[in-house]
């Protein structure tokens, strides 16, 4: 057995248990537990950063040989043998609504905005009369046109199925890097949404921070996304524009979000045309809800005077 060989095993058992963990943190996330979830993926990212530099090395000295070499065509025969495509997952395919706040999308710099009821996560479920929930009702009803609409946030993270056996390659490790990127910026926003709703100044800073730093992870996920050749998921390429622009919204950066709405806006009728010849609303690999949600979204910031207007006539 010669090294070549034995390295290109030693890393393929360290990609196995990258994507054991990244697949744990995803678990995590669903079950609303945000920090073990942000150690999960951190985890995953010391074991693929060096891997991603080793390959990258590698990747040089190969380019440095002939092209018909011997010893460079061993070499990569040896990093892609017994390997399979680094595929994309999503679980849920549904809107997950059991342990998530809603996403407002007002100014995080804004003091004096209205407080929205929070959503089951925010509270314990207790009982109430008849009468207090008519006036809870009156109340909400009242003060909905007051408020932004609340969007649609994409709460589902990648997972990879186990028969995934990619390669020790810079394009397979880069696209596992991307996924755990956009799983761990994911994992902060949904923190900071659970976050959200208390007062104290600290906390607010605490929240500010995990949207700046989930921002920071889902656009280095959208450029490593736009530079992989390969084909994406339609579906996680909706769900990271969608976040992103919601961020971009949140901390009110108003043109980078709807610049991110207006790409979102094409691919989704791109997808509509394309998906027209099988006599479908909606792609069939997109479920309805998750749809819905995103022309919601799309609509709403785009069109955002039309679209209140006839929100409040309904």
């Amino acid at each position: 057995m010669n090294m070549n060989t034995m390295n290109t095993r030693s890393m393929s058992a360290s990609i196995q248990q990258a994507i054991f963990e990244n697949n744990e943190g995803t678990r995590l996330v669903r079950q609303c537990e945000y920090d073990a979830a942000v150690k999960s993926f951190t985890v995953v990212l010391e074991i693929l950063k060096p891997l991603a530099v080793i390959v990258e090395e590698q990747k040089h000295k190969q380019n440095a040989r002939y092209m018909y070499d011997d010893a460079g065509n061993d070499s990569a025969d040896a990093s892609t043998e017994h390997s399979a495509p680094l595929t994309i997952s999503f679980t849920n395919k549904s809107m997950d609504t059991e342990c998530s706040c809603d996403d407002d999308s007002n100014d995080m710099n804004d003091d004096n905005k209205t407080t929205t009821t929070p959503s089951s996560c925010c509270t314990s479920s207790s009982s109430s009369s008849p009468s207090a929930s008519r006036t809870a009702s009156a109340s909400s009803t009242e003060h909905s046109t007051k408020r932004k609409l609340k969007h649609f946030v994409f709460r589902d993270p990648v997972i990879i199925p186990t028969e995934s056996i990619p390669s020790a390659s810079s394009a397979s490790l880069s696209k596992f890097l991307m996924i755990v990127m956009y799983n761990l910026a994911l994992t902060l926003h949904l923190h900071a949404l659970s976050s959200s709703r208390v007062s104290s100044s600290h906390k607010k800073k605490q929240v500010k921070k995990l949207f700046v730093r989930s921002r920071q992870l889902y656009e280095l996920a959208l450029k490593m996304h736009l530079e992989l050749e390969d084909d994406i998921d339609p579906l996680f390429t909706l769900a990271l524009t969608n976040n992103l622009g919601l961020i971009y919204r949140t901390m009110n950066e108003k043109v980078r979000s709807k610049i991110c709405f207006q790409n979102m806006f094409s691919t989704m009728m791109y997808l509509l045309d394309s998906s027209q010849h099988e006599d479908t609303s909606t792609p069939q690999s997109i479920h309805m809800d998750i749809w819905d949600g995103l022309l919601s979204n799309a609509m709403n910031i785009l069109h955002k005077h039309t679209y209140e207007v006839a929100a409040a006539a309904a």
